[in-house]
């Protein structure tokens, strides 16, 4: 699971250009990690799903539920667009504010078109046959939480596991929220 929440910085950082690799003193908010996560987390599942189907029985979650929860998320991508194009061109100013001024000149559809097909390309998530069986049971064993559920908890961890990431750092913990 951290291999592929990092495979989603990496490919988000990569998408953005070199300077999003460079050190950012901008972090994500838990809003703008909660909409890219609700963004681009059904491009992931389509990424696994076609990744582990030929490994897994054929009434394995993964091949008969999880597409179902990727549409569900798919369905929302519009209403979080504007947190997740917030987080995207945060990551992908990085240093240099005139990367985030070229991205702020693109239309929204322009944006959106670039981030998609880009992050689709750069995504290669690195998962092996051998691993399709574990994702499958973490996967099965949060199919009882909402989508919104679900989605928190992935950009919760994926928020512990950037902190002080240099290419897409979440923001530090409020100590009002450390409860």
């Amino acid at each position: 699971m951290k291999r592929i929440v990092l495979g989603v910085a990496a490919a988000a950082a990569t998408l953005a250009g070199p300077a999003a690799q460079a050190a950012t003193k901008t972090c994500l908010t838990p809003a703008e990690m909660n909409g890219l996560v609700t963004y681009f987390l059904p491009q992931v599942i389509d990424g696994v799903v076609e990744t582990c189907s030929p490994h897994l029985p054929e009434d394995s979650y993964l091949r008969t539920g999880l597409t179902v929860r990727a549409d569900e998320l798919r369905g929302r991508a519009d209403a979080v667009w504007p947190l997740a194009r917030a987080g995207f061109i945060k990551i992908g100013s990085g240093k240099n504010p005139g990367d985030a001024a070229a991205m702020l000149a693109l239309s929204d559809d322009e944006l959106r078109e670039k981030i998609d097909v880009g992050f689709v390309e750069t995504l290669g998530i690195d998962l092996k046959p051998g691993g399709c069986a574990d994702v499958n049971d973490i996967s099965e064993t949060l199919a009882s939480l909402s989508a919104a559920q679900m989605v928190e908890f992935v950009a919760v961890t994926f928020a512990a596991v950037s902190r002080g990431d240099k290419r897409m750092a979440s923001c530090p913990r409020a100590q009002d929220n450390a409860g």
